[in-house]
């Protein structure tokens, strides 16, 4: 019953977060403050009550080392915290997942699920483009057009500047030196989102990544 009641808080927490993230693309401390403490206080039951926890001070360990690193290399404040939270929180896999990992480090666990949920976007817009019959290899895989008026007020970066165009997001760029024209883009990703089904996905179905890699053993 407490993995289901820790999921439950989980699952809570980032839906808000996911909310947030979506339309704000920030997300309050007290969020990550609060599935923190809220783990804290179950790790303070398990520790009263003799339970084994050599594995979740590695998970514990190998999780804050990830965030701090991936924090490094550009990955979000927010993304962060929220592996580290969830660290405190559910440290290992519930043991209600169907497919069981032989990683126990359950945030690392959640983070390659997100990513391989990424891995359909560039089809997706591809599709999106073709829709809307505005397709220019490669630039279609990674955004899509629209004036840049318009993207100075939406959650996207440019993917063009004066110098020209490219599949690399282009942070510092003015849009209003780019006029009115039509401007490739592509979104400014809600990481958290992403995290909150791969955490949904790692929780209920368990390690995708590893059931694939058994599909050709």
């Amino acid at each position: 019953m407490e993995e289901e009641i820790k999921f439950l808080i989980g699952l809570s927490l980032f839906l808000y977060a996911s909310y947030r993230d979506l339309k704000e693309r920030e997300i309050d401390n007290w969020v990550w403050i609060v599935m923190a403490l809220t783990g804290a206080i179950f790790l303070i039951f398990d520790i009263l009550n003799g339970e084994n926890l050599a594995m979740v001070a590695i998970s514990m360990a190998v999780s804050f080392i990830l965030a701090f690193s991936l924090l490094v290399f550009g990955m979000g404040g927010a993304d962060s915290k929220a592996m580290m939270a969830l660290a405190i929180l559910m440290p290992l896999p519930p043991s209600f997942s169907i497919i069981h990992s032989p990683i126990f480090i359950f945030p690392l666990t959640v983070l390659m699920d997100s990513l391989l949920l990424i891995l359909p976007l560039p089809l997706l817009f591809l599709l999106y483009n073709l829709i809307r019959r505005d397709f220019e290899f490669p630039y279609a895989l990674f955004g899509y057009r629209m004036d840049a008026s318009k993207a100075a007020r939406k959650h996207v970066w440019s993917m063009e500047d004066e110098n020209g165009k490219s599949i690399v997001p282009k942070k510092d760029v003015s849009l209003s030196k780019l006029g009115n024209r039509k401007i490739w883009v592509t979104p400014k990703l809600p990481f958290i989102v992403f995290m909150a089904a791969g955490y949904i996905t790692a929780s209920i179905f368990g390690d995708v990544l590893t059931f694939f890699i058994t599909l050709f053993q």
